[in-house]
């Protein structure tokens, strides 16, 4: 099998994360009103390469790709000649590559599912924001293709990164109107957006159309003021992050209405007669005598909580333990900027207060009804006279307790996850939590780890950790001293990533 490629780039510093080789294939069924190599877009030409060479032509310069290089596909279109595309990606993966594809979304769907699953950046150009413009842009009416091309991302496979990028043409998209239609458009894709950047237009390529006799459809367009381009990229930045906020608020509001629902489904109505066979089903009850379950029964108070009704507060001294045997609630905190941070959700059989009356230290937290509850209310008189020597219950309770660490590190590994930037603003703000000084110039961060180090601590690369300081540099959310201050400028920025 052999396909085509227009030209190769051996250090392309731009193309994908790191130092990559980049093939530029030959063949583009767009003809963008910008595009700076319209030499690329005819389906004949180029040189004919099979997977082996491509594999080969890496293999030369492998040394020089450090932790996040690789080979980049780019163009022309990349996915137009699939067949090909797939057995390169397919050889370059079993040889441990890091593969990045440069496209617009546009190929043969047929390959589609060997393709992306073998990618691990997609750099996606978003060339317009609706039907009518990109087809006067691209003298293409493919608008609804390209959608479906995004949206279908992940069903075809696709479990990577991905970098969005869009040409920014003076009185087109030059405005914060453009830039949140851009954000709306690639709705589909936030949680995999790693990196969204705004090309200003230029006309470096006009020379080409001239040598190919070819007419420029934007003469006389001047180019992008590169200051104003990077303005609307750092708000597109801050559009997206917020969004992606926003979603991760309704994905929890959402997972928390269907836990009631189906809590309220298969609840039954047990009133206090039944309350005793409740009980006496619980570990927590299991070395009890038949008269002592009697008389906790006598002590215990049962409370019918509805939903959104506190149970205990904040600072709250330890007077009770509740054991919920109907319905489910949560404990949670506020964060810096009132929003709700959920640590742990208890359903039917589960105690909480055990511990606080153990060892006598106020709540700490919030816990709330998320549906209408059945609480049993154990005094702390009752908790003391039958429960506090009890093997039993300090089992349960270091369980519980050990229950809890664990869903905790798993929401950190959570609010660290997905991305790069969302890993790099967690670490940022941790920082800014235990070392952070307040200046004038913003919250200083002075570091005794190096980037190595920095990377290792959130759980990237060294390479990936400086490219993404480099990029939040950029956006002007926080300002770097040598290779040892951190100086955080906008906050709240770095924060819509992952509160």
């Amino acid at each position: 099998m052999r396909g085509y490629v227009h030209s190769i780039e051996t250090m392309g510093l731009v193309d994908g994360p790191g130092t990559r080789t980049v093939f530029f294939l030959q063949g583009c069924p767009l003809r963008c009103a910008y595009c700076h190599n319209p030499d690329t877009q005819r389906r004949r030409g180029g040189e004919p390469y099979t997977p082996e060479q491509i594999l080969g032509i890496a293999n030369r310069y492998r040394s020089y790709y450090g932790q996040e290089g690789g080979v980049t596909f780019s163009g022309g279109e990349p996915l137009l000649q699939g067949e090909f595309l797939a057995a390169c990606l397919q050889i370059l993966k079993r040889e441990g590559y890091n593969t990045c594809v440069d496209t617009s979304g546009f190929g043969n769907p047929r390959f589609y599912a060997e393709i992306l699953p073998l990618v691990d950046t997609l750099i996606l150009d978003v060339k317009a924001f609706d039907r009518a413009s990109f087809a006067e842009l691209t003298m293409v009416d493919g608008f609804e293709l390209y959608l479906d091309f995004l949206t279908n991302l992940e069903q075809n496979g696709f479990q990577g990164q991905i970098w969005v990028r869009h040409v920014m043409v003076p009185g087109f998209t030059d405005s914060e109107e453009s830039m949140r239609r851009l954000i709306e458009i690639i709705r589909p894709i936030w949680p995999r957006v790693d990196r969204l950047e705004i090309l200003p237009y230029h006309t470096s390529g006009v020379q080409k159309y001239e040598q190919l006799g070819l007419p420029y459809r934007l003469e006389g367009v001047k180019p992008m003021d590169k200051g104003r381009a990077k303005e609307l990229e750092v708000y597109a930045n801050k559009v997206l992050a917020e969004g992606l906020r926003a979603q991760r608020q309704e994905q929890t509001v959402k997972l928390q209405e269907q836990s009631a629902q189906r809590q309220a489904e298969a609840a039954s109505d047990l009133g206090k007669s039944a309350l005793l066979s409740v009980l006496r089903g619980l570990p927590l009850f299991n070395d009890l005598a038949e008269e002592d379950v009697q008389d906790v029964l006598q002590q215990v108070i049962l409370a019918d909580i509805k939903a959104g009704e506190y149970i205990f507060k904040t600072g709250d001294p330890p007077e009770n333990m509740y054991l919920i045997y109907q319905g489910q609630m949560k404990i949670f905190i506020k964060t810096m900027d009132g929003e709700e941070q959920i640590f742990y959700i208890y359903r039917d059989g589960d105690f909480v207060g055990g511990l606080n009356l153990l060892v006598q230290t106020p709540y700490r937290y919030i816990g709330q009804a998320l549906t209408d509850c059945k609480v049993v209310v154990i005094p702390k008189a009752a908790f003391d006279k039958y429960f506090y020597d009890s093997p039993v219950v300090l089992r349960s309770v270091l369980v519980k307790s050990f229950e809890r660490i664990r869903w905790a590190e798993d929401l950190i590994q959570r609010l660290a996850t997905s991305n790069a930037s969302m890993k790099t603003a967690g670490l940022l703000l941790k920082l800014a939590k235990r070392i952070g000084v307040e200046t004038e110039e913003g919250i200083k961060l002075e570091l005794s780890m190096n980037r190595e180090e920095l990377g290792s601590y959130s759980g990237l690369r060294r390479e990936t950790i400086t490219r993404k300081l480099g990029e939040f540099k950029e956006l002007g959310y926080i300002e770097l001293v040598g290779s040892r201050v951190i100086i955080i400028k906008d906050l709240e920025a770095l924060e819509s990533y992952v509160l």
